[in-house]
């Protein structure tokens, strides 16, 4: 008698593995567009998002004012936006309900000088950015009417690059090129209040503990490693120097008391026959750990925008990574990367997807509640998550490489079990698979009659023919109308005896 075996997966908290063989029950190969972390015996999926473009009043809407930024006033509930007046110039727009509704475009948020985006940060009431070749404005006071202060502060060196703000113990930090800016209040300032070695430039802050941590990236792309400062923000030198690798960190953010810091290492710019990747680490004393590393297969530009939010315990970011060689193919969207709680490991994932992203790629993103804004586009679209429970994107999911215990002997598949939530009314899930060397995916078949739990698929569906036989199988599951995945389970049987 054959050897029969059986596997069923039904928890997903190890998010996206280090190798599609990697035997862990809980990882995959790939997500996009589900949560996997909310709850983790379930593949949810994220709603679709949709057009955000308009001011109620032209024909152009929203994209003509080139929306860079995004920062949500929680007091308020208002969604502000670092946007662009025609040229080119500095410009504040707002949505009073960050949910729905129009934008507003005040006349007096118009700045002088062109705009600088990557930083805007609300402190006492106020707005701070950068602008021009070296000003610093502020529009406010945000509780009554607004008004722009144009030279509000002024830096001493041109401004080349800048990174998001942070307000820290009360005070206000907004960093450029090698140098970080404070304010005290809203109207006392102080520039180049710490200065950096030349060589590096400042990409990102966040509190930790005691300390702003800075990320700072060598100036030169191939010219040395990046590094995390420890700060503790009124020295006139940093406290700590910690190394964090090859390559230019680009986002930072502390979750549960961790570092965790996103690298590119080289995805633009690879030398050799070598391949960028990106590398997620985190810190919390002695070296930093590389937790996961994603690995392009050709060379892509405008991959990783110092764009970053935390919520519900993760860190997202937006990222581009290349899937084939040619450089045709990709995924793009917001990683997260966290987990639900201390009783499950950290994981990444390639949470939400944008079908709509063009070549220029995501430019920047947003949170407001449970909502995302993508400025999605070189002509300056934005979309956001539906007000509705409207799924129209598909949520896809690629499970690990199964050889049921042997990857020397060929195996029959005897069935696969698919388990979801109730099926919606209009939603689905189509079960695919492919066999060793395949290239694509062969439909087996769908579930999508509402209120369905399970169903067993002991052959392929549409012509009831046999699985084909083989050594390792892999599974997608492709999710649409908002269709839960709880679990699968599959059965296999040994053609000639294992390590016979």
């Amino acid at each position: 008698m054959s050897k029969t075996t059986q596997i069923t997966i039904n928890n997903f908290s190890g998010g996206i593995s280090d190798s599609p063989r990697e035997e862990n029950s809980t990882k995959f190969q790939s997500s996009r567009h589900f949560d996997v972390f909310t709850d983790p015996s379930r593949l949810i999926p994220y709603r679709s998002l949709e057009a955000d473009t308009h001011d109620g009043s032209t024909s152009t809407g929203m994209k003509q004012y080139q929306v860079k930024d995004f920062t949500y006033h929680s007091s308020s509930a208002k969604l502000y936006g670092l946007g662009q007046t025609g040229s080119g110039n500095t410009k504040i727009v707002y949505k009073a309900d960050a949910t729905t509704g129009n934008w507003t475009l005040p006349t007096s948020s118009e700045g002088n000088g062109t705009i600088k985006n990557g930083c805007l940060v609300e402190y006492k009431d106020y707005l701070f950015g950068f602008q021009g070749s070296n000003q610093i404005f502020k529009w406010g006071l945000l509780s009554g009417t607004p008004s722009i202060t144009n030279s509000a502060s002024t830096t001493g060196v041109t401004i080349t690059s800048v990174a998001q703000g942070l307000v820290f113990e009360d005070y206000l930090y907004l960093p450029y090129n090698n140098k970080i800016w404070r304010a005290t209040d809203a109207t006392t300032f102080s520039d180049a209040y710490l200065t950096l070695p030349t060589n590096f430039k400042i990409t990102s802050l966040t509190a930790f503990g005691k300390y702003i941590a800075i990320a700072v990236a060598p100036v030169s792309t191939f010219n040395g490693v990046s590094k995390v400062l420890l700060w503790d923000g009124t020295s006139t030198e940093v406290q700590e120097s910690i190394d964090w690798g090859e390559g230019e960190l680009r986002v930072l953010e502390t979750i549960e008391g961790y570092l965790v810091g996103i690298t590119d290492r080289y995805l633009n710019n690879a030398t050799g026959a070598g391949k960028g990747s990106m590398v997620v680490q985190i810190y919390s004393g002695g070296v930093p750990q590389v937790i996961k590393e994603v690995f392009t297969q050709a060379l892509v530009g405008k991959t990783m925008p110092q764009s970053k939010a935390v919520k519900n315990n993760r860190l997202f970011w937006s990222a581009k990574i290349m899937t084939n060689s040619a450089g045709t193919e990709y995924v793009e969207g917001l990683w997260s990367f966290g987990r639900k709680n201390v009783n499950y490991p950290f994981a990444l994932s390639l949470d939400i997807i944008d079908e709509n992203v063009d070549t220029d790629g995501i430019l920047s993103f947003g949170t407001a509640a449970n909502y995302f804004f993508i400025n999605h586009s070189g002509d300056g679209s934005i979309d956001k998550t539906n007000d509705a429970a409207t799924y129209a994107f598909t949520s896809i999911y690629e499970s690990q490489v199964y050889n049921f215990g042997d990857p020397g002997v060929r195996k029959r598949l005897d069935g696969f079990t698919l388990y979801t939530a109730p099926i919606p009314t209009g939603g689905s899930v189509t079960v695919k698979y492919k066999v060793d060397s395949d290239t694509g995916y062969t439909p087996i078949g769908t579930l999508s009659t509402a209120g369905e739990l399970s169903r067993d698929f002991m052959s392929i569906e549409s012509t009831d023919a046999a699985f084909a036989t083989g050594k390792e199988f892999t599974f997608r599951c492709e999710s649409t109308g908002g269709a839960e995945i709880t679990g699968y389970k599959m059965n296999a049987s040994f053609l000639s005896e294992p390590n016979a």
